[in-house]
Order: C-alpha cells, then structure tokens, then sequence
C-alpha cells in the first residue's frame, strides 16, 4: 500500500504496530537536514524522493520483518540497507543519477549482486521489489531452519 508520509499512520503500518511512528520519526529527520549536513557537504534528500523510497518500500518490504535502516547519502539520495542472515543487501536511491542501485553480498562465498535500474522505470522498479521480495524470503526462512537446527 501506499503511504502518506505526512500523515502518522499508513494502511500497511496497521499491521505493524509502532512501525508508523519510526518511519514518521526517521522520515522527518532525513527530511531536517541542512544542506552542508556532512561536515560542510552533503545535500539533503527531497520529499519527492523520500515519498517515492517510502512508497516502494511499502509495497515491496516483507510486513513481517524489519524495516531497513535508512541512512542519507552525500549526493541527496537514500539507502536503505537490510542484514539477512549472512547477506548485506541496500539500495541506494540516487535522484542526481536517477538510478535505484541494487548492491548484494554474501558474506560467506564473497559473490556479489548488482543492478541498477532507473527510477522512472515503473516495471523495472517493480521487478527489482520482487526481487527484494524474493531475497527477503529466502533470507528469513534460511535464518529461521539455522535457529531451529539450534
């Protein structure tokens, strides 16, 4: 679903209690940077791309997991990154380059994922959700057979 970040609650955070309240609160403090905010540059993030990180995010972060950490880049873009088992996965939303940049590693055999797709690229941005989706899965049910063979 989509959500209005100006707003304190969104249809997918009736699901996840508390989460409508960390995503408003880091949402305003991405949005409260100063330019300059990274000892004396750094370009602070646009709403417009904010919206369009939350918007992707609702529709394609697994409801049941946590939310990404989400942290500014220097060129006014975001990251949002993910620690899945032994995999590190973020996409980093750079609006100067209009590319959602797809960044995977494994942590034990070392290989590495990347793509990169335009922002304004609809189906693109669609497929690399159920990818995110697809990633999401298999990481949380790898790290849930690990706990149980515990």
């Amino acid at each position: 679903s989509l959500c209005d970040w100006s707003s304190d609650v969104c249809s997918s955070d009736l699901r996840r209690p508390g989460s409508a309240m960390r995503k408003a609160e880091r949402h305003m403090e991405l949005l409260e940077l100063a330019p300059g905010w990274l000892d004396g540059e750094g370009v602070p993030p646009t709403g417009e791309l904010l919206e369009l990180v939350g918007a992707w995010l609702d529709e394609h972060q697994r409801q049941d997991l946590e939310d990404p950490r989400l942290f500014p880049t220097p060129e006014g873009g975001v990251e949002a990154e993910w620690r899945i088992g032994r995999l590190d996965l973020s996409v980093e939303f750079d609006p100067r380059r209009g590319l959602a940049e797809w960044h995977q590693l494994d942590l034990d055999s070392g290989a590495v994922v990347e793509q990169q797709v335009a922002l304004q690229d609809a189906p693109g941005m669609s497929r690399l959700g159920i990818t995110l989706q697809e990633v999401l899965a298999s990481g949380y049910l790898s790290s849930e057979s690990e706990e149980a063979a515990r």
